[in-house]
């Protein structure tokens, strides 16, 4: 070959990349065709914001043939400030919380312990727990949530690498190759790939995915695994890789983790994969399941455990993760010099014979609120043990019950699982939700469904919720009801009075104490705010806070005359209490020049100018 054929040949070979990378150069100049991202820029009340992407599944599932899961929209300052300490929690749907919302995944729940523990700092616990999505998923963000300058990583994965996306088993794969599924998943970060997706989708007909199937049903390509050992060998080995690149991105960023092992419903999640023909002693997963059923009635839990394990380990259809990735999990801790927590030992400490069951599970590998809390309360531990906060802890106590959450949050998840119960690979039946039998009541089950299949917001079907229990007279489950409303929603300023309403029928002060303080950060009209506060703090026997909130209160401008009048006569009975009678005389005498028909303030006046309060 002459030279001049030579060029002709390289200038052939290199045109068309040279056109593809001029194409993705124009598609970037006009910020045309962007993947989906996994944070957004928004403002709000002239702060910047990052904000939690909640369509990022989209990256990894086909809206067109899969419902895809969401992320929670949370929002964080842009620009971390230097009290902020930011934490992400990264994993699957045990992460997210499901089959619950908002107050009951377990970082929100630790998020509500730091905030107690550590008050001299501002804490963003922020979910990113995504329901079906597994190690590809967690090392494809690792790049994201570092630029988001995050001060601990917690990590809690490993459920989904069989049927997850990318996973051995599923329908959304490239291949068992790690490399590949890695080398894919950068490609698609080409704005170049996603125009060729885009208009791909495009020819496609606008189908939608089945409605009543569940993400993982969608999503399951094999479904029996099987004892193959190579399969589950690739699994283990893609997993490790994936861990491992993870953690080395965060330790060359200088961002410390937090690893946790895996835990899953053993003693009352049976085998799921049921052998079609034969007698359940044909098989092993089954035959060590009811071994370990066997030994739990005599009373030997420690070979029940054992048993109970190897049948979860055994399941053909590998729902529950292996005890091989809780080895895995642990090496690699130790390899990196991570905190470490031992959640299967939390959890078997918590559960009766110490083994997990359903005390702490709503089905085969969910906690339920109970076991969500246990979660928080570890994890709160080992960030403690760790000191990785660069503040002193004050101490805090560590209940096993949730905060802000009511028996709402209940039926919501019990609702989800039913259906799950009746999919793959539970059940195969057509969920009928008529027949099913309510958790907490009628009532209850009656607003969760409302909320679920009619209106979709959470806040309203907990205003509801306070509604009913209003009506029935019990204040107190409606002031957790508001409660719950402002821990989510704290611009919401309606949801203060009510809960101060409440909080002041059952007489609890310091409740009504701290809604008064929160209201106070977000509400613009603070008189009548402070005036509450000054109330509450009175019941409570300081009254030295109620007269300074008190002051506080006839300083706002927004008072109508009436207001100001019943404040001022407030206030001049806290001085008379205090034992201050000419600062209360200057005070009524005040009051009664503006008004001078407030004859409340004219009679106590005489009684002090008459000494004669006795009267």
């Amino acid at each position: 070959m002459n030279k001049q054929n030579l060029t002709f040949g390289l200038i052939a070979a290199i045109l068309p990349i040279v056109f593809l990378v001029l194409i993705e150069l124009v598609l970037g100049l006009f910020d045309l065709y962007p993947q989906t991202p996994l944070f957004l820029h928004t403002t709000q009340g002239g702060q910047q914001l990052m904000q939690i992407n909640s369509e990022v599944g989209e990256r990894y599932f086909n809206k067109r043939e899969i419902p895809v899961p969401n992320l929670y929209p949370q929002t964080f300052l842009a620009d971390k400030p230097q009290s902020t300490y930011r934490i992400f929690c990264l994993g699957g749907s045990t992460t997210a919380g499901f089959p619950y919302e908002m107050t009951v995944p377990f970082p929100k729940q630790l998020e509500l312990m730091l905030r107690e523990a550590y008050p001299d700092l501002n804490f963003e616990v922020i979910n990113l727990g995504l329901s079906a999505i597994n190690s590809f998923t967690v090392l494809d963000w690792i790049p994201d949530v570092l630029d988001q300058d995050p001060d601990l990583i917690l990590i809690y994965m490993g459920h989904n690498e069989f049927y997850g996306a990318y996973g051995t088993g599923s329908t959304i794969s490239y291949g068992n190759s790690p490399a590949i599924v890695r080398t894919v998943l950068r490609l698609q970060k080409l704005r170049l790939v996603q125009l060729l997706s885009s208009l791909t989708n495009s020819l496609l007909s606008d189908s939608k995915p089945t409605i009543d199937a569940t993400v993982m049903e969608k999503i399951i390509a094999d479904k029996y695994i099987g004892a193959n050992p190579e399969l589950r060998v690739v699994t283990h080995s893609n997993y490790a890789d994936n861990l491992d690149r993870i953690l080395s991105a965060c330790n060359q960023s200088g961002t410390p983790v937090i690893l946790s092992n895996l835990v899953s419903n053993l003693q009352h999640q049976a085998p799921l994969g049921k052998p079609k023909t034969g007698s359940l002693t044909e098989s092993p997963a089954w035959n060590r399941y009811q071994a370990g059923e066997l030994l739990m009635s005599t009373g030997d839990t420690s070979a029940a455990y054992a048993a109970f394990s190897e049948a979860r380990d055994l399941d053909i259809v590998p729902f529950r993760a292996h005890s091989g990735l809780n080895h895995i999990i642990k090496e690699k801790s130790q390899a990196f010099q991570l905190a470490f927590v031992d959640m299967d030992k939390r959890f078997r400490a918590h559960s009766p014979g110490q083994i997990s069951g359903h005390s702490l599970f709503c089905d085969h590998l969910h906690p339920n609120p109970v076991g969500y809390k246990i979660m928080a309360n570890a994890f709160f531990s080992t960030i403690k043990a760790s000191q990785v906060i660069p503040s002193s802890a004050h101490d805090i106590e560590l209940p096993a019950a949730t905060k802000f959450v009511s028996g709402l949050d209940w039926e919501i998840g019990a609702i989800k699982i039913y259906k799950l119960q009746h999919s793959w690979p539970f059940a195969d039946q057509v969920v009928d939700y008529a027949a099913y039998p309510p958790f907490i009541d009628e009532r209850t089950a009656k607003i969760a469904k409302d909320y679920l299949f009619d209106h979709h917001v959470w806040g309203k079907a907990h205003e509801e919720m306070a509604k009913a229990h209003i009506q029935e007279g019990n204040f107190e489950s409606a002031c957790l009801e508001y409660a719950a409303i402002i821990e989510m929603y704290p611009d919401k300023l309606e949801f203060y009075q009510k809960l101060i309403d409440c909080a002041q029928i059952i007489e609890d002060w310091e409740l009504l104490v701290g809604t008064c303080e929160g209201a106070l950060q977000v509400s613009p009209a603070k008189g009548m705010v402070y005036f509450q506060l000054a109330r509450a703090e009175r019941m409570r026997g300081r009254l030295i806070s109620a007269i300074e909130a008190i002051q506080m209160s006839l300083e706002a401008p927004e008072l109508s005359t009436t207001q100001r009048a019943n404040i001022s006569f407030t206030y001049a009975r806290f001085l008379v209490e205090m034992g201050d009678t000419e600062q209360a005389k200057a005070v009524l005498l005040a009051l009664l020049k503006d008004v001078p028909e407030f004859d409340p303030a004219q009679r106590l006046l005489n009684k002090l100018e008459n000494n004669d309060l006795e009267k």
